[in-house]
């Protein structure tokens, strides 16, 4: 469902992807790991058409980010890392706008379905403004959800939630994977994603650097570990090696 072939972005002398290869099946929840840096946001961005990449390819349900980048828009579920919003809109309204945009008939009583799936019912007539950082990333989910998307793309979708908000959210993408949807997320909470990711990319200055199932990695790299234990011990060794 996602494909990157090669990728590679430079900023000036800087290059912040080197040569990045990877293929997220249908249903996956795949879990896009690595320090602050690392190039997770540049590659989610690049997916979504924001960014243009220097070489390489990345195709999203076969259509190229970039030539096709407004149907893959229509495809794709997108969370980013920090959602902004209208202030004078209500969370209602700009939940309607987005359903609009994707000619949703019926839209009403999709956007309140799914705002009080998200816990959001009482606060959907409230100005977005007024939301904390969590109520925003959910706002922002909902958003994203909206229009039934084939994939989903989030950058730090628990970021700013409370533990059991943080729950809630997983619960909810765990319950659309099931019924064959896509997950493409970058999170630095590597509990979260030993939990539930069924796959795990670990990126480390733009190079991939271990690839596969978080039970499959702890038992190879960390003799039955934690996901965090391989996660130091991973970019530990490449720092080393940098040096």
């Amino acid at each position: 469902m996602i494909e990157i072939r090669g990728l590679c972005k430079r900023y000036g002398e800087f290059v912040a992807i080197p040569d990045l290869s990877l293929r997220v099946e249908s249903g996956e929840i795949f879990g896009f790991l690595g320090p602050n840096g690392a190039g997770k946001t540049t590659t989610i961005r690049i997916l979504m058409g924001i960014l243009t990449p220097s070489a390489g390819q990345a195709l999203v349900d076969g259509l190229d980010c970039q030539k096709d980048s407004v149907e893959v828009k229509r495809r794709v579920g997108y969370l980013p890392d920090t959602p902004t919003f209208y202030d004078y809109l209500r969370g209602r309204e700009i939940v309607e706008f987005v359903a609009e945009m994707h000619g949703l008939s019926q839209g009403q009583e999709k956007v309140a379905a799914i705002l009080g799936d998200l816990g959001l019912a009482d606060a959907a007539n409230e100005y977005a403004v007024n939301y904390s950082l969590g109520m925003k990333k959910k706002l922002a989910l909902a958003c994203a959800l909206v229009h039934d998307p084939p994939v989903l793309i989030l950058d730090e979708p628990t970021n700013g939630l409370d533990p059991r908000a943080a729950r809630e959210i997983v619960e909810r993408l765990k319950e659309r994977a099931a019924r064959g949807l896509t997950v493409f997320l970058s999170t630095h909470l590597l509990e979260m994603a030993d939990r539930v990711c069924t796959r795990v990319g670990i990126l480390h200055q733009g190079r991939l650097i271990a690839l596969g199932p978080p039970a499959e990695l702890r038992h190879q790299l960390a003799q039955g570990g934690s996901l965090e234990q391989v996660f130091l011990d991973l970019t530990a060794s490449q720092e080393e090696t940098a040096s």
